[in-house]
């Protein structure tokens, strides 16, 4: 689950960076469009998909706390409950192997009753078979509280994976609903089409005889390269700071 929802952020973030490569293209378009009407469109559409790139970074922000939450519990609860119910078994097999212990030690008690023969360890005090009940009792306990947090850990991490899971899922399934909406009453108002643009009328980059003009020409194109440049500067910085929503649960 958490693979796979990383990998549709993922995308999410892949589109908002198209969305926004869109938007400053057709912005570049309006402002060099010498129609007003046009430009005004190229403009509005744009920005369209300037606020659609936003709207997809909010998601990724909204969502990136659930993917948080899910890896804690797939990296630490459910590693530590497994870590106890291995402590658990450890204090099971000890305990089992007192109680053992003990079995043979009374039978062999019985067996040598039977032959009526003495049995060295009884006659000197029996202090072995003593030690083995004490230590059988520790083990006992131990292995009971054992027991006790294992049934308390697995019912917590029940709870949590029916409880938590649903409302991280439904935290997810809305975030995505409300982008979705967000992008489409966007577009709804970004109709601009059809787009009326007459060729035939210069551009801001018109073609000159004299040698005046070009060297203008050249001023304006390097002053272009200059705003271009600027624009991807700027796409540089924000990928950086969006970039961080990506790690998501590292």
């Amino acid at each position: 689950l958490i693979e796979h929802t990383r990998a549709v952020l993922k995308a999410i973030f892949e589109l908002a960076h198209t969305h926004r490569n869109f938007g400053d293209a057709f912005a570049n378009i309006g402002a060099r469009e010498p129609q007003f009407k046009a430009s005004e469109a190229f403009t509005k559409f744009g920005e369209a998909h300037r606020l659609i790139d936003k709207h997809a970074i909010t998601l990724l922000r909204t969502v990136k706390p659930m993917i948080a939450d899910l890896n804690t519990y797939l990296t630490k609860a459910i590693p530590d409950t497994k870590l106890t119910i291995e402590k658990y078994a450890d204090a099971k097999f000890e305990y089992l192997s007192y109680c053992l212990k003990v079995k043979e030690m009374d039978d062999e008690e019985c067996s040598y009753a039977a032959l009526q023969e003495p049995l060295y360890r009884v006659e000197t005090g029996n202090y072995e078979y003593r030690l083995i009940l004490r230590c059988r009792q520790l083990a006992r306990e131990r292995f009971a509280r054992m027991r006790t947090d294992v049934q308390v850990k697995l019912e917590l991490l029940d709870q949590k994976h029916v409880q938590d899971i649903v409302f991280q899922l439904h935290r997810f399934i809305t975030a995505l609903d409300k982008y979705h909406k967000d992008c489409n009453d966007v577009m709804k108002e970004a109709d601009i089409f059809p787009i009326e643009v007459d060729l035939t009328l210069p551009t801001l980059r018109g073609i000159a005889n004299d040698d005046g003009d070009d060297m203008d020409d050249e001023e304006n194109d390097s002053g272009y390269l200059n705003d271009d440049q600027q624009d991807i500067m700027s796409n540089q910085q924000q990928t950086v700071k969006d970039v961080d929503l990506l790690n998501i649960g590292q």
